[in-house]
């Protein structure tokens, strides 16, 4: 969403709330209360260039890719919490605001793209101790892959509310959502004719994609410091039917439509420290294997997700100690949509895998470098050269940096980067016929950027 000059209404409405609240910690004796605030933010922001005068580019061919030369994004954070000390219970209200990477002072243009990525109550404890329900809108969360910049198991931008029971170490979650897309598959609008007005626009086709989800995490002492984390996790996603109307008149239908998702993570960790290791393992059925914001495509005859498959296996680590910190990221994915062509392009096997050693020099210090690869075979011919093309590419990169302290996520950091892509024939396929990088096989990226996160894990 594009907010220009005369509605910057979000921005301004995340500064209004902040300055409104800027009370912290004040005890409210009347209502046995004891109120706070609290402001978080993450961002990120880069100026690139290729070498050759124009911007630096992120070569992706697989749906997860390396985030090592991400473009700018911000979020800001504002909580506040209303804990009651008569009964224990805590009313926290959250609101995260986030924004594209429409700079002003890069393009002149005095515009912004700007998201609600968070609007919801959550209540803690107030039926039951370690119950907590909430409601709204909500990046709902688990653990990611940091260094391809996705989360293999439970992601859900969704509008709706759940609940969660902590008991030991052990939590059990579920939560039910809804969207609504503005796509043709889920929402149409026609005019009719008005008696008053000659014509109105009604809302022709409602479609809500409802999800469900349920989780279940454990911990287990293995040692004095190590951790076991289990993780079993899964969803149901569900389209009801609906009538499409066609330019000619005609009602098409359009047939209901369902999924499934199930998943596992097991972990262990360092309490206490940075160490950690991460295995996920996940499978999704029909409309379970598609993202809950995209739009599904390849459908079988009966205009379904019947038929398709996803299955995906991800790791994530990462080793430190005073002077030396390994961060990896792996994912393998493989993906059948549900038409019936087994060779087409749309079904494929992805391959993404990233190792980013770093040297701590001192404790604002590190050098810090990375290789990363992507790997794409799809089981189809390509378009365009009627041959099986199989996209690779292999990127290095060399980052001196400034950091806040010691360790693999210490920020904030100021980047120096320095990376070099190389591209075989069939990944420079990827780009349009008429693209300048379509000619490089080799792709270099100079830039400065800057990364930081504060207060702003509230998933």
């Amino acid at each position: 969403m594009r907010v220009n000059r005369s509605n910057q209404g979000w921005t301004q409405l995340g500064v209004l709330w902040a300055m409104c609240w800027m009370t912290v910690s004040v005890e409210a004796a009347d209502l046995k209360a004891s109120q706070s605030f609290q402001f978080g933010s993450y961002g990120r922001v880069t100026a690139s260039s290729d070498t050759t005068g124009g911007g630096g580019q992120s070569p992706r061919v697989v749906a997860y890719g390396p985030r090592v030369l991400e473009g700018s994004y911000s979020e800001i954070d504002f909580a506040y919490r209303h804990a009651l000390a008569s009964t224990g219970a805590a009313f926290d209200t959250h609101l995260t605001l986030g924004f594209g990477e429409q700079l002003f002072h890069f393009n002149g243009e005095f515009e912004s793209q700007v998201a609600i990525r968070n609007l919801y109550l959550e209540v803690h404890d107030a039926i039951v101790a370690g119950l907590s329900v909430w409601a709204g809108s909500r990046m709902y969360r688990g653990d990611d892959v940091y260094l391809l910049d996705f989360w293999p198991l439970d992601e859900q931008n969704t509008v709706g509310g759940g609940v969660a029971y902590r008991l030991g170490r052990s939590t059990l979650r579920a939560h039910l959502g809804l969207n609504r897309l503005n796509d043709p598959s889920q929402l149409q609008r026609i005019l009719v004719p008005d008696a008053q007005l000659g014509a109105r626009e009604v809302v022709f086709l409602d479609r809500q994609r409802s999800v469900g989800s349920l989780g279940a995490e454990h911990h287990l002492k293995v040692s004095e410091r190590g951790r076991l984390k289990l993780v079993a996790y899964g969803e149901v996603h569900r389209l009801p039917k609906g009538v499409w109307l066609e330019e000619d008149l005609d009602e098409r239908a359009l047939p209901a439509d369902w999924g499934y998702m199930v998943g596992t993570q097991l972990g262990l960790y360092e309490e206490g420290g940075g160490s950690f290791a991460n295995l996920f393992l996940k499978y999704g059925s029909g409309l379970g294997a598609y993202d809950e914001m995209g739009i599904p495509l390849g459908l079988n005859p009966e205009r379904t997700t019947d038929g398709a498959r996803e299955l995906l296996a991800a790791l994530s680590t990462n080793w430190e100690n005073s002077e030396w910190g390994f961060l990896t990221g792996v994912c393998a994915r493989y993906f059948l949509d549900a038409d019936p062509n087994i060779y087409d392009q749309d079904d494929r096997w992805e391959v993404s895998a990233a190792l980013r050693p770093m040297w701590f020099v001192s404790e604002n210090v590190q050098m810090v470098a990375e290789a990363n690869v992507q790997y794409l075979r799809p089981n189809g011919l390509s378009w365009e050269t009627r041959r099986h093309e199989v996209p690779l590419v292999v990127q290095g990169a060399l980052m001196p940096t400034l950091s806040l302290g010691r360790g693999s996520y210490s920020r904030p950091q100021l980047r120096l980067i320095m990376a070099l892509s190389h591209l075989n024939e069939a990944a420079r396929l990827t780009y349009a016929s008429r693209e300048e990088a379509r000619q490089r096989e080799y792709q270099y990226y100079v830039g400065i950027g800057a990364e930081w996160w504060f207060n702003s894990s509230r998933y």
